[in-house]
């Protein structure tokens, strides 16, 4: 049993470790992406057939090494069919056959034929006079009206979150507003304020400049009196009818005493 297996192995002069490491590797992604729809299987036939080019005869239920391959046609739209792949045991002729749902049963594609053929399972009727694809019809239907259902009661789910999702964001945009309307309401409240601060500022810059402009024309006013003092155009208090616009000024200015001198006199005249 020891002298079976090879403990020492030879390795030629001109072996390189890495090339070889890259074939391998190169031959085993060959092997993965070549044939990449089939896999192989080990089957046994579901019935009796003939080779067409040595005429064998290939009993059921013998066992073969085969290959599977998925056809993208459906039955029903949801049921699946299979091609088998075989090779005559004689002369490695290429069988194949694939799945038929519909009858229950595999149709004979190419390199053999059936030794029996029997009847369409489709045609036979059952106990309740409906033929085998009405009741897979039948059945598929109720199965689609009892998604359909599901499919509902998930809707009325998602409607009830989807409802529960509105009010919570419903909820936040009024916060929000109210964030932005309080925001509104300060910034209104501080531009009234600076408003009228402005516009108090304004009325004591507009008294301030009145005051001064009674101040420069009651001096105006008044030089001229002094001029005429100095003239002895105007000796007495009785002379304050002259100008009746400077004795409204000093009423309205208040109880104030303008003094001034007289030219060449030391004598004081008071309003």
């Amino acid at each position: 049993m020891s002298e079976r297996k090879a403990i020492n192995k030879y390795y030629p002069p001109d072996y390189d470790p890495i090339l070889a490491e890259k074939s391998m590797r190169k031959n085993a992604k060959q092997l993965k992406t070549m044939d990449k729809g089939k896999t192989t299987i080990r089957l046994m036939t579901p019935f009796s057939m003939r080779c067409l080019k040595c005429s064998e005869f290939i009993p059921k239920s013998r066992k073969f090494n085969g290959k599977k391959e998925l056809l993208p046609e459906r039955y029903l739209e949801s049921v699946k069919i299979y091609r088998l792949t075989i090779r005559c045991p004689r002369c490695a002729n290429m069988i194949s056959f694939k799945t038929d749902p519909r009858n229950g049963d595999y149709i004979m594609e190419e390199g053999a034929t059936k030794n029996h053929i029997s009847t369409p399972a489709a045609d036979a009727v059952t106990d309740h006079g409906e033929t085998i694809d009405d009741s897979i019809t039948r059945l598929l239907l109720q199965q689609e009206q009892e998604d359909n259902d599901k499919d509902g009661l998930k809707e009325t789910k998602q409607d009830k979150m989807e409802l529960l999702t509105n009010k919570l964001m419903k909820l936040q945009r009024e916060k929000e507003d109210d964030e932005i309307l309080t925001k509104i309401h300060a910034s209104n409240l501080e531009r009234f304020k600076k408003s009228k601060e402005i516009s108090n500022n304004a009325k004591v810059v507009a008294a301030s400049q009145s005051e001064k402009s009674l101040e420069k024309e009651v001096d105006e006013i008044f030089a001229k009196h002094k001029k005429l003092a100095s003239k002895n155009i105007v000796t007495d208090t009785s002379d304050r009818k002259l100008i009746p616009h400077v004795s409204k000024l000093i009423q309205s200015h208040g109880k104030e005493s303008i003094k001034f001198k007289k030219k060449n006199t030391k004598k004081l005249v008071s309003y």
